[in-house]
């Protein structure tokens, strides 16, 4: 197994340096063990150069299968590990959706009638890959993990919204002028308002004025405070529309990019917890 990992990191880097730096060996012996599995194997599995590494063909076959390897394993070990006599379930997903979405979602109640430990990985950004130990991920776009198979789980559309304040500050929201006449609120970027404003044939530059965040649940909270218009969707902004803390304006729709996937393992059966809960959130999902 150490001669696995070893070439797993040394293919990984394309380095014997580093992939000792973080195995926390000596150099020597992530190229002992790579020697002695080449010789196991009858194969080179690297062209060594005086500063770097190259796969040969063969490594490059075989880095693959050590790492679906690894990783399964990895998966395996973190689920025998968690014990209880409920079980516990640990979801991985990102920080907008899990603030937005999934927690105004868990009440008492619900958690009660599931009967599991429910354990929530928060991730800055929407993951694209699977915690070893997740029995569960919500993944943007349909990412491709071993042991693992996506669902299609959450489409959503994107639109203008703001609060009521801004609504009574005119002009009309009906006029096009209304979009700039009042401060634009991005989040990560400009791509969204400025396929808006193109979509409505108007001139981005003529923007009153913008404020730019990192992160979707912030740019909603600060349209709910009425610093400006923000793009929201039927995800993330449901209960402030469903509130009246939100207007959704008047406008063209902007279909998405992508959208999220539900992840669940594919080796083997699930689990009664894993099922409670992935059950759970398709029917919230289709809610």
């Amino acid at each position: 197994m150490n001669a696995i990992r070893a070439f797993d990191a040394a293919a990984r880097h394309g380095s014997f340096a580093q992939a000792a730096d973080e195995l926390g060996v000596s150099h020597a012996a992530v190229s002992r063990h790579v020697r002695n599995l080449e010789a196991e194997l009858g194969v080179a599995l690297f062209e060594r150069y005086a500063r770097h590494i190259v796969l040969t063909g063969e490594g490059s076959l075989f880095a693959r299968t050590a790492a679906d390897s690894l990783n399964g394993l990895e998966i395996g070990t973190g689920r025998l590990r968690r014990g209880g006599g409920r079980g516990t379930v640990v979801l991985d997903i990102e920080s907008d959706l899990a603030t937005r979405w999934l927690m105004p979602l868990l009440t008492d109640e619900t958690l009660t009638a599931l009967n599991i430990n429910l354990d929530v990985r928060i991730r800055p950004d929407p993951p694209r890959s699977v915690l070893g130990d997740a029995d569960l991920a919500i993944t943007w776009g349909a990412a491709s993990c071993t042991g693992f198979k996506a669902t299609p789980f959450l489409d959503f559309e994107a639109f203008p919204i703001a609060a009521p304040s801004l609504l009574a500050a005119g002009p009309d929201p009906g006029d096009r002028a209304f979009f700039t006449s009042h401060r634009l609120i991005h989040e990560r970027g400009i791509y969204w308002w400025r396929r808006y404003f193109d979509a409505m044939e108007l001139n981005f530059d003529d923007a009153a004025a913008h404020v730019f965040v990192n992160r979707a649940h912030l740019s909603i909270d600060a349209a709910v405070r009425g610093l400006g218009l923000a793009i929201g969707d039927n995800v993330i902004c449901r209960d402030h529309l469903a509130s009246g803390a939100l207007i959704r304006l008047p406008g063209p729709v902007l279909a998405s990019r992508e959208h999220y996937h539900l992840l669940l393992p594919s080796t083997a059966a699930l689990s009664g917890p894993v099922r409670k809960v992935a059950d759970w959130l398709l029917e919230q999902a289709r809610s």
